[in-house]
């Protein structure tokens, strides 16, 4: 059983196309990992943000 592993290890590791599809599924796994990321975060950024726009109208900042 464990040569049978090792021989479909060596030959998925020496087939090119199969490894280029291995690196397109992990990058659109990656990307999915960031649009939720983005969308959960975001929406939150986006709520602290106009909290401290409405808190900072009406005032003067000197730099």
């Amino acid at each position: 059983m464990t040569t049978k592993l090792t021989n479909a290890v060596r030959k998925f590791h020496s087939n090119e196309e199969g490894l280029e599809a291995l690196q397109v599924v992990m990058i659109i796994a990656i990307a999915g990992m960031i649009m939720v990321a983005a969308s959960t975060v975001g929406s939150q950024a986006v709520k602290w943000m106009g909290e401290k726009w409405n808190a900072l109208k009406g005032q003067t900042i000197s730099l």
